[in-house]
């Protein structure tokens, strides 16, 4: 047997072996940095479609109209909560493996009372990998008047991954009591999930 054709051969199946180690190392590192980048992008078209839906709700109960958001979700889901924890408010919930965790306040100051004509209506949280609420406050004037947005669920209130519509319908005006307020003014908006 030839020696110099052994030699090729072995030296051949080493730089074999030390190109596929590296490429394995570098698909190990970068599929994962990959996918947080991708998962990133996902929260951010998120964060845009809440901003939609805040103001298609903003819009419906000022101009007492209806209109509709479209609303694509890739992982997670997204519910009406008006009884739990974040009464009278939108929630995203999804496990998504981002860079880093949130845990930031993206719309409002997250307070549940604001001044009439200088804060937001509502205010949106982010939290963890990844919940975003979108919760409707009260806001008052210098006179104590109060005005609010409550939320109402339509027939479906919570919707999973895929494509939907968010139908945003401006329901009646009440006078319901807002503790603190003399006169009080609540736009009833009601929330279908299609």
């Amino acid at each position: 047997m030839d020696k110099r054709g052994v030699s090729s051969l072995i030296g051949f199946l080493i730089l074999t072996a030390i190109a596929v180690t590296v490429m394995t190392g570098v698909f190990l590192w970068a599929v994962p940095n990959i996918q947080k980048a991708q998962n990133s992008d996902d929260v951010s078209a998120m964060e845009n479609q809440f901003l939609q839906l805040h103001a298609a709700i903003k819009k419906s109960a000022s101009e007492q109209a209806r209109a509709s958001v479209p609303f694509q979700i890739k992982k997670g889901r997204v519910f009406l909560d008006t009884n739990g924890t974040n009464n009278n408010s939108i929630v995203y919930v999804a496990n998504i493996r981002l860079p880093q965790p949130y845990s930031r306040t993206f719309i409002g100051n997250k307070t549940e009372l604001g001044r009439l004509g200088i804060d937001e209506p509502a205010y949106m949280t982010e939290l963890g990998a990844i919940e975003m609420t979108l919760h409707y406050i009260t806001l008052n004037d210098t006179s104590s008047n109060c005005y609010r947005i409550r939320l109402r669920p339509g027939q479906q209130s919570a919707v999973g991954a895929g494509s939907h519509l968010i139908f945003i319908t401006w329901a009646f005006e009440s006078n319901e009591g807002i503790p603190g307020c003399i006169r009080n003014t609540t736009e009833i908006v009601d929330v279908n999930m299609i």
